[in-house]
C-alpha cells in the first residue's frame, strides 16, 4: 500500500435522536456500519465512498446546530435527484424547510451544489467543481 492511500476524513456530527438520524440516512440509501447505544450513543453510516459518523446528545438542538460538512461528488444532479426522490417517498413531499430539508442544485462561483440538512440540524453541502 502506498503512503496516503488509506487517508480520509470522516466527520463525527451530533444529533439529539440517534435512531431518527440513522433512519433518515437509511432513507437516502446509506448503509449502517455500526450502531451503538452504550456506553455512548454512536452510529457510523456509509454511502458509496463517503462515511458519516454521529453521536447522540440531548443537548443538541437542530435549529441551533451549526455543524457543516462539504461532500464532493462526481454528479451532483444525480445525487440531488436520488436524495430528493427518497425524501419525497419517505415524507410525502419534498421538505424545503424545517428538519430535514433539501434544496435544489445551484450554480455558484466555483461549484454546483445543493444543501441537505438532516434531522439533527447538521448541514451537508453536496457539490462538484463547476
Amino acid at each position: 500500500m502506498k503512503a496516503g492511500e488509506n487517508e480520509k476524513v470522516i466527520p463525527i456530527m451530533g444529533c439529539p435522536d440517534l435512531g431518527a438520524q440513522v433512519e433518515f440516512y437509511k432513507t437516502l440509501s446509506f448503509e449502517v456500519l455500526g450502531l451503538y447505544t452504550s456506553p455512548n450513543p454512536y452510529a457510523s453510516m456509509k454511502w458509496k465512498g463517503i462515511e458519516l459518523h454521529f453521536y447522540g446528545s440531548r443537548k443538541i438542538i437542530p435549529a441551533e446546530n451549526t455543524t457543516m460538512c462539504y461532500l464532493m461528488v462526481s454528479d451532483v444532479d444525480k445525487v440531488n435527484r436520488s436524495f430528493t426522490e427518497a425524501m419525497k417517498t419517505s415524507y410525502g413531499k419534498i421538505p424545503r424547510s424545517g428538519f430535514p430539508k433539501i434544496t435544489k442544485v445551484r450554480d455558484l462561483s466555483y461549484d454546483r451544489r445543493f444543501t441537505l440538512t438532516d434531522t439533527g440540524g447538521n448541514t451537508l453541502y453536496i457539490g462538484m467543481p463547476d
